[in-house]
């Protein structure tokens, strides 16, 4: 199976549900886990009915449990967006989609870019074409900027997550990387009850390397960010309203 033959760091594994990557220090906690649940079903669904899930809402439901010997894991299924996914929705042609997404990560990571750390990727075959699971790690004390600034964190709290955000987003666009999706939740926030506080970069499919000035690519990132922000407040959604933004923009962003 050579479209399947697995990226550097992981391994091929043959399961009931179709083939694997796993990290080899991953394979038999994630294994043992899927065993005890059910093996002959995809993880998401397994995932999604254990006694300890947590779920967070996004395009696609996102599954946390527990997985002893890796803490907790994070179950993602693959899906795609814009024009394209109201047609494919969940389904891919081979396993380029997870192969693609685990190189942006390491190369993320190599350019000191927080991003959770793939584990395994899990396709299921469908007719001609394949569900995807991307299993990462779980960041312990974490949540999305929607979701935190949801609870209508104090100005002190904002103030430390937005350090953070700006960090991330100078650091992205250091390196020319833009995200087209930058959405509210699509940062990750954690250690809010350490110092300093850490953003992370979720949905590293939707990133890009782009040459030209650093300056273009972060006004390219914060415009999608702001565009985030603008319809989650119309949405109900982000605990601030639309006429609020302006005002916490100016705290993520502050003019000098």
């Amino acid at each position: 199976m050579k479209t399947f033959s697995p990226p550097s760091g992981f391994v091929l594994v043959q399961l009931p549900t179709g083939p694997a990557w796993l990290r080899p220090k991953s394979k038999e906690p994630i294994l043992h886990l899927w065993k005890k649940l059910n093996p002959k079903l995809p993880l998401r669904i397994v995932a999604s009915r254990h006694p300890q899930r947590r779920l967070y809402p996004g395009r696609a439901p996102v599954t946390a449990l527990p997985c002893s010997g890796l803490g907790e894991i994070v179950v993602r299924p693959c899906l795609h967006g814009g024009f394209w996914g109201t047609l494919a929705k969940d389904l891919y042609c081979g396993s380029h989609r997870a192969r693609h997404e685990i190189d942006l990560a390491q190369k993320l990571i190599q350019e000191r870019v927080p991003t959770p750390h793939i584990l395994a990727a899990f396709f299921y075959p469908a007719g001609p074409f394949y569900r995807i699971d991307v299993l990462t790690s779980f960041v312990p004390e974490s949540r999305d900027l929607a979701s935190f600034l949801s609870t209508r964190p104090s100005p002190l709290q904002r103030r430390r997550a937005f350090v953070a955000v700006r960090k991330l987003l100078h650091r992205c666009a250091q390196h020319g990387i833009r995200h087209h999706d930058l959405n509210a939740r699509n940062i990750l926030i954690s250690g809010f009850s350490t110092s300093p506080i850490s953003a992370w970069l979720l949905d590293v499919d939707a990133i890009r390397w782009e040459s030209g000035p650093s300056s273009n690519v972060a006004t390219a990132n914060q415009n999608r960010l702001l565009r985030s922000l603008l319809k989650r407040s119309r949405l109900g959604d982000l605990g601030f309203s639309e006429k609020e933004i302006p005002k916490l923009w100016r705290e993520i962003f502050p003019t000098k």
